[in-house]
């Protein structure tokens, strides 16, 4: 790997689609598993979007360079968390000249950055609650009223779910010209596009089974069932191919090879080995996401003074070395001597 934290959120991103895969593919099978494996789902779409939105903190905080020369920060020196969940505010605010701390861009910073941390806390409390309201046999994947768990939970998370996805696009839309060399809106849809059609095809078929005759539903080649989930499956299992060929544009390798010249200055690519396993699924990043929502303005504030210390370093830098430059030249004059002050040295002691 040439930028392995970019790589590995990557790499869980691309993970969604083997996961749906085996989970619609047993729910085909053995469709009395269906709402117990599809909560696995749920479990790994808003890690999912986390990632995506933390890839784009990452390439904020470490531009891929337009030349052949590696940029700074390099592999080797890697940006602090900090910077990393602050990038897109402060690349926000270098745009418009203004500081981090201006509520312009720091309102609009705090409330997307809540909007993407509740995904995950909103998302698994679905999950739970569908798993053991299944099992009480309250949940009814195939009922629309207010006596079963279903449409209340499915509420929950499509609005939690919109809630983070707008998040991400109020964050990634103002710099997306920083991020446009990632093919970011691409890569964003290229799995959210497969949950839009997974959720708009079940609602759909939802719609048939309750309005199909019973001949249909009941006959000895399609049952009810084959309705509620086989179908739908069957269609995104298929769709899964499309969106797997998809993936190798939106994913591509190309900018993260290493050419000749990156070689030759001593880049080299980062190999794991089985560490990687780990390495994917340790997603502890994924939770200081969500617990720097609540204390992002002492972050801003502290993040504000370093900058604020550096600016004023930097400046004094300059100004000091300036006057040990003239300290020096006025040494050096001192010491050396004109012509006419040396001839009435000569004559004083004659």
């Amino acid at each position: 790997m040439s930028r392995p934290r970019e790589q590995l959120y990557i790499i869980r991103i691309c993970l969604l689609l083997p996961i749906f895969a085996i989970v619609l593919w047993v729910g085909i099978y053995i469709p009395r598993t269906y709402v117990y494996l599809y909560s696995v789902v749920v479990f790994c779409e808003p890690i999912t979007l986390m990632c995506f939105f933390l890839f784009i903190c990452e390439t904020l905080a470490a531009p891929v360079s337009t030349s052949s020369v590696s940029p700074l920060p390099s592999p080797m020196f890697p940006p602090s968390q900090r910077s990393i969940f602050l990038s897109p505010l402060v690349t926000r605010a270098q745009r418009l000249c203004v500081p981090i701390t201006d509520a312009r861009v720091f309102n609009l910073f705090r409330r997307n950055w809540i909007g993407v941390a509740q995904g995950i806390p909103v998302a698994w409390t679905v999950a739970i609650a569908a798993i053991a309201t299944e099992a009480v046999g309250v949940y009814c994947l195939t009922a629309h009223d207010t006596h079963h768990a279903h449409i209340f939970l499915i509420v929950f998370k499509t609005i939690s779910t919109a809630l983070a996805l707008l998040a991400v696009l109020r964050t990634t839309l103002p710099v997306r010209a920083e991020v446009k060399k990632h093919r970011a809106m691409t890569k964003l849809w290229a799995f959210k596009a497969l949950i839009f059609l997974q959720v708009t095809q079940d609602f759909i078929f939802s719609i048939v089974n309750s309005n199909a005759p019973r001949s249909l539903t009941e006959s000895k080649t399609v049952s009810q069932i084959d309705f509620i989930t086989g179908i739908p499956s069957l269609i995104v299992e298929i769709e899964l191919v499309i969106f797997a060929v998809f993936f190798h544009y939106a994913y591509s390798v190309s900018m993260y090879q290493l050419s000749e010249e990156q070689k030759r200055v001593g880049e080299r690519y980062a190999g794991y080995g089985w560490r990687l396993i780990y390495k994917i699924f340790d997603i502890r990043d994924v939770f200081a996401l969500i617990v720097f929502a609540f204390h992002v303005r002492q972050e801003v504030e502290k993040h504000e003074a370093e900058m604020q210390g550096q600016e004023t370093v930097v400046s004094e830098l300059p100004q000091s070395h300036h006057s040990r430059l003239e300290s020096s030249s006025t040494q050096r004059s001192a010491d050396v001597k004109s012509p006419h002050e040396e001839l009435t040295e000569v004559s004083v002691l004659s």
